[in-house]
């Protein structure tokens, strides 16, 4: 038995963020019940419809006109007995859907509500539309990413979408936890915008002893030289030196045994110092080797490293394969290989029980589930409640 069997979640959320928490609810055994509008979720088209086929594995799907009184309907009753109710609408949409935290509430006393939004339920941003790159750009992330003098740039996934669906769900499984206690619900309140200055924190820190901004060091980093990426002969490769030991491990290994008396680079605080100096001898160094040549130097000493690799180099990675960290998932497309469940419990792994269903895959389904008859159904969808 997962973890999550006879857990049930409404999920009104679109996007990456809502859906990504519910898909590893659903990886747990939760029955997720995805309701969407009859023209589908925004997302289910992005990148030809290879992200839905991700984030919405484990899920039914019900298509419901909620602007309409049978559809609010639909989905009052699927919250009568359900565990968790999710959604991502601005704040006060959900309301005047008349589906709010207190409607739901009154229909299911012991109901966890999650609210995701960009921004948060109050505030003078509340009602925006919030998007990852909003946040990236205004919790400090941006501005303390890239080359010193470059562009501002995006962070090339959406770390803060999913980071984001996470917090929802860990404070769905507390609240599920509480309620084992207290037999209550309770509303939870989570944003895009409170995660992003959440992972910002010790810059905050930085900040607040410092007076000054963190820099933007391309792969370098504020604390620690030389610790960043590196040219190799051939391919890119980040080396990590963070302390004396292992500056003095690897000036050895590569042949800067001149470094090591030279009050300019003697400790971590003259290595910072003189940061732009040091970078440059030890870049001339190090692109006299191919990057295999530098892991076998590292290697024995502990010094951190990593290739720096495109998808298809991670595909091929030995690790990876080993560790079966991709998994093979039948779709609509074809089988494809993608990121398994992250969290590994050794006795109650997570699977992919469904391939992600096609727009209102379940709707009828659901709806015998909730006692409605066929001739009610065939009504609904001739009203377009319902598809």
């Amino acid at each position: 038995m997962l973890p999550m069997e006879k857990i049930k979640v409404v999920d009104l959320s679109q996007s990456a963020a809502g859906p990504f928490g519910t898909m590893l609810l659903g990886s747990m055994g939760a029955d997720v019940i995805k309701v969407e509008p009859l023209t589908g979720d925004a997302f289910r088209p992005v990148l030809g419809g290879a992200w839905s086929l991700i984030i919405n594995r484990n899920k039914r799907s019900v298509a419901v006109n909620l602007k309409t009184r049978e559809g609010r309907d639909v989905v009052l009753k699927l919250a009568q007995d359900a565990d968790i109710f999710l959604e991502s609408y601005t704040p006060g949409t959900i309301g005047k859907l008349g589906l709010g935290y207190e409607t739901v509430n009154a229909t299911n006393p012991g109901i966890i509500y999650c609210s995701l939004s960009g921004y948060g339920q109050d505030g003078p941003y509340k009602q925006r539309a919030g998007y990852d790159v909003c946040s990236q750009a205004e919790c400090g992330l941006m501005a303390a990413t890239g080359e010193p003098d470059g562009g501002y740039v995006r962070i090339g996934a959406s770390p803060i979408d999913y980071g984001t669906g996470m917090f929802a769900v860990i404070g769905m499984l507390m609240a599920l936890r509480a309620r084992d206690k207290t037999g209550e619900g309770q509303f939870i309140d989570v944003s895009l915008f409170d995660t992003g200055i959440s992972w910002m924190d010790f810059w905050f820190a930085y900040y607040a002893m410092t007076g000054n901004n963190p820099r933007r060091l391309a792969s370098g980093h504020e604390f620690a030289t030389p610790y960043q990426v590196f040219d190799t002969k051939d391919k890119p490769l980040f080396i990590g030196v963070s302390d004396d030991k292992a500056f003095n491990d690897f000036c050895k290994e590569v042949g800067l045994d001149e470094l090591l008396d030279n009050p300019r680079f003697d400790n971590v605080t003259s290595r910072l110092q003189n940061r732009d100096a040091l970078v440059q001898i030890v870049q001339e160094r190090v692109k006299q080797f191919t990057r295999e040549e530098m892991i076998r130097k590292l290697d024995p000493h502990g010094i951190p490293y990593a290739p720096v690799n495109t998808i298809s180099e991670v595909v091929e990675d030995p690790h990876v394969k080993a560790r079966g960290t991709l998994v093979e998932m039948e779709s609509e497309m074809g089988r494809l290989k993608v990121p398994g469940f992250p969290i590994r419990l050794s006795a109650t792994p997570g699977i992919i029980r469904r391939q992600a269903p096609r727009l209102g895959e379940h709707t009828e389904e659901i709806l015998m589930e909730l006692g409605y008859d066929g001739e009610t159904i065939k009504q609904l969808k001739g009203k377009e409640v319902i598809l």
